[in-house]
């Protein structure tokens, strides 16, 4: 079963619509975009919860859930990441002394004691989430190119970058691996397991590969993917993998044969973001045509 029916469309965004995040049980969703704002959705009911607005200079560009519920991070073209409490809409931090470039991704630690924060400038900021200190506490700078995803495993940082490469920093050991793919990289997801690393490819390829091994594993074709950030990302059961495309289409690749499986029209522009329910036969999409969608199976 594959979701291709929709069951919602979120209207609140004036513009493009950058990324929407299910919370960590899935019964809610924040979507953020170049209008600056964002807001936080029952995808259910399709009603509009709260905005938070008054945050961002520019462009929203990632937006990360605390699994608590009770707190996100966002960041975005001015270059400044905020931690916002999900209730009040106060900021509770600011963090704007790392980059001095738009930043493209953030995320927290398991335990939400550190958001880690990814920027064209070329680096990768530590912010410790426990004391007052508004410097990073850590600045990771091994990149040739823009950092354009980010994602957080334990002791372990992985990171893509538009130079065509996935490093991996052991935090706790100080090590850090590093495999080349060859194309210019816009997207990272993890597999459920945590074993694959699914990475969005600027030569219109979805690229499979084993977290430990480095080892490609599989690729996905037949959508577009050239220019701008593309969502994707894996089924909750990890049997498929779900890629968006330039034109709008989503499409459904069987994980271990790399054949697709299903494709449907979903928006009239780019799909910026993908985000697969926690739980449920559902997700969410994100587009340049300024609309979140839900779909169901």
């Amino acid at each position: 079963r594959i979701p291709y029916k929709c069951g919602m469309t979120l209207k609140g965004h004036k513009g493009a619509v950058t990324v929407a995040k299910f919370n960590s049980d899935g019964k809610y969703c924040l979507s953020g975009g170049k209008d600056r704002n964002i807001i936080l959705w029952n995808p259910i009911e399709g009603t509009q919860i709260k905005n938070y607005d008054g945050c961002h200079g520019y462009e929203i560009l990632d937006i990360c859930v605390r699994k608590d519920n009770a707190e996100f991070a966002s960041c975005g073209g001015d270059r400044t990441a905020f931690l916002v409490d999900v209730t009040t809409g106060a900021v509770k931090r600011r963090f704007k002394n790392g980059h001095d470039r738009r930043i493209n991704a953030c995320a927290y630690n398991k335990d939400a004691t550190v958001l880690f924060t990814a920027s064209d400038d070329e680096s990768i900021c530590a912010w410790d989430l426990k004391s007052r200190n508004y410097k990073p506490i850590q600045k990771i700078e091994e990149f040739k190119d823009s950092v354009s995803a980010l994602a957080v495993l334990d002791e372990l940082i992985i990171a893509a970058g538009v130079d065509g490469s996935v490093r991996q920093f052991d935090v706790r050991m100080g090590e850090v691996t590093v495999d080349y793919v060859g194309e210019a990289l816009s997207t990272m997801s993890l597999s459920n397991d945590k074993q694959c690393v699914l990475l969005g490819c600027l030569d219109n390829e979805l690229r499979l590969f084993d977290r430990s091994s480095g080892e490609l594993l599989s690729s996905y074709r037949g959508h577009k993917h050239h220019q701008y950030r593309i969502g994707n990302c894996l089924t909750n059961d990890d049997a498929f993998v779900v890629g968006g495309s330039e034109d709008g289409k989503v499409y459904f690749w069987n994980l271990v044969e790399g054949n697709v499986i299903h494709k449907f029209d979903a928006h009239y522009r780019a799909i910026s973001c993908i985000s697969y329910h926690p739980r449920s036969t559902a997700m969410l999409t994100a587009s340049a045509d300024g609309m979140v969608k839900l779909w169901t199976a």
